[in-house]
């Protein structure tokens, strides 16, 4: 395993942050849960019948890990220098985030920043982190980093 800091820096001198913010998205995305949606037509759907008017809800981290990825890398595999992969982080269709390229940019700007300015290492990577319950949204409550601000 690489670390921490080693692989950050590689994330800036070989110009992979665009790349590392879609991999986050896709791996472990913030919204775990779309709100309940209404089937418009009796329909089946993985094998599950789904009547006209019934309530279905997508798992969106599941959806980004179901099946494997184009280039043939398995979905499970967190790897930012493979070729982008699209990913439901945003939603899609009629339901995409108007705000998903401010998202990415501040991704970007924020990981960068992070990476130029600052040492980081977990303060214990053994620790189980504690996520937010249940829900739409999906993260971690705390993130235990060390840093020091670099020169």
């Amino acid at each position: 395993m690489v670390p921490l800091n080693e692989f950050l820096a590689e994330l800036l001198r070989d110009k992979l942050l665009p790349g590392a913010v879609e991999e986050i998205l896709r791996y472990d995305t913030s919204v775990e849960l779309t709100p309940t949606r209404f089937a418009t037509r009796d329909l089946e759907l993985g094998g599950a019948r789904i009547p006209r008017g019934g309530a279905v809800m997508i798992a969106l981290g599941s959806a980004n890990r179901d099946l494997p990825l184009p280039d043939g890398r398995d979905p499970a595999t967190f790897d930012v220098r493979g070729p982008a992969v699209r990913h439901l982080a945003f939603g899609h269709g009629i339901h995409h985030c108007l705000g998903a390229p401010l998202a990415r940019l501040e991704g970007r700007i924020a990981l960068g920043a992070l990476i130029e300015t600052l040492d980081l290492a977990w303060a214990d990577p053994a620790a189980p982190l504690a996520w937010i319950p249940g829900g739409i949204m999906r993260g971690p409550l705390s993130l235990p980093v060390r840093f020091t601000r670099r020169g």
